[in-house]
């Protein structure tokens, strides 16, 4: 009978010393990988300079990770947030690019304001249009720039070929973030999904 007690209690024993994660936690680590990944990246592009000479080039590289965190996460002010933890890091590594940091911090402010609005919820490809339109906060970089070396009236009739340039790289962001983010939105969701059937 003593056998046959510690032949029954032997899968129990080895069952209480198996390590389970669960799925709410792996949800949580792929959560904190995507902020990690999107801070990390929009950094690395404020600092790093492209040489492409594109207007709004630069756009696709910062506005495309957030509209991606922001609709995969899908928690309010998530795009603010990285936005926020990467002007942080921006400025301890150059002080003199303030202006880069406002642009940033507007356009995550502007990106979780579109995608908490119930209507843009219910139609998530609005944000594609919309995307150019946020990108276009960047303009304030190249008008202080460039009125700090000609008068305004030259700035301003100078503008507009800046304004076609964020316009289009505001397009391409926003078809990279929002396809991104649909697909980060839709795995997140199964993690969550089989976490609480698991359980």
């Amino acid at each position: 009978m003593t056998t046959s007690l510690i032949e029954a209690r032997r899968p129990i024993d080895a069952q209480s010393r198996s390590i389970h994660i669960p799925r709410p936690t792996v949800a949580t680590a792929v959560v904190a990988a995507i902020v990690t990944v999107a801070v990390g990246g929009i950094i690395l592009q404020q600092i790093v300079h492209t040489p492409w000479g594109l207007p709004g080039h630069r756009g696709l590289f910062w506005l495309a990770p957030l509209i991606a965190a922001r609709w995969a996460i899908d928690r309010p002010s998530t795009a603010l947030g990285i936005a926020a933890a990467s002007s942080t890091g921006i400025l301890l590594i150059d002080s003199s690019m303030g202006v880069h940091v406002a642009s940033l911090l507007i356009a995550g402010f502007l990106v979780d304001l579109a995608a908490s609005a119930a209507f843009i919820r219910r139609h998530p490809w609005i944000m594609l249009p919309l995307a150019p339109l946020i990108l276009l906060v960047n303009l304030m970089n190249p008008f202080v720039h460039n009125l700090a070396q000609s008068p305004l009236s030259a700035v301003i009739s100078g503008m507009w070929f800046y304004v076609q340039g964020h316009l289009l790289w505001g397009i391409a962001a926003g078809i990279v973030g929002m396809g991104a983010g649909v697909l980060g939105k839709s795995g997140l969701g199964r993690l969550h999904w089989s976490g609480h059937s698991g359980q």
